[in-house]
């Protein structure tokens, strides 16, 4: 719950307008490939969600505190999304984050198993979240940054995984 509520902190005072600062990075290696997301971006997703009768943070909070079938259930949530919209950015940035955060907390193998454990359509979902980092260098590392990912993470992103194979909301990527 503390490491959740610490990235909350932290993408809500980068994007506080309070405070005049320059924007940070966002893109490829800055550990925000879905843009600048802020509180406005959450409390939106966090409505989508209880919409579609969900408690995203609920089991966000849950996720951190080690509980597996609460992050099954936010992995689960990835099928409501139909396009890379505002809620679904802010979704994945929820999603890189956990799996930079959960990564360190579980070790990136056992966060990678938890993934593999998914029904493959969520499991496929939940990759493309991650592994879209990568696809965000430029063109001239681009080939670089996405074999660090699969060096980094095997289990994760095996040989046969195709980034967006299956996945209309990342075509257009």
């Amino acid at each position: 719950m503390k490491i959740l509520a610490l990235i909350l902190a932290t993408l809500m005072a980068l994007a506080s307008p309070a405070i005049a600062q320059p924007k940070p990075p966002t893109g490829y290696n800055t550990g925000m490939p879905f843009g600048l997301i802020g509180p406005k971006e959450l409390d939106h997703l966090t409505a989508y969600a209880q919409k579609e009768g969900a408690d995203l943070m609920g089991d966000m909070n849950l996720a951190y505190q080690k509980d597996e079938a609460a992050l099954a259930r936010v992995f689960s949530f990835s099928l409501k999304f139909k396009k890379l919209d505002r809620d679904a950015k802010a979704y994945g940035q929820l999603i890189y984050s956990s799996f930079l955060n959960l990564g360190e907390a579980y070790g990136v193998e056992k966060f990678s198993r938890l993934v593999a454990a998914q029904p493959e359509v969520v499991r496929q979902r939940i990759r493309d979240f991650i592994y879209y980092d990568a696809t965000q260098a430029p063109k001239k590392i681009r080939a670089e940054a996405e074999a660090g990912a699969r060096k980094g993470a095997p289990l994760l992103f095996p040989g046969d995984y195709v980034f967006g194979a299956g996945n209309d909301i990342f075509r257009e990527s």
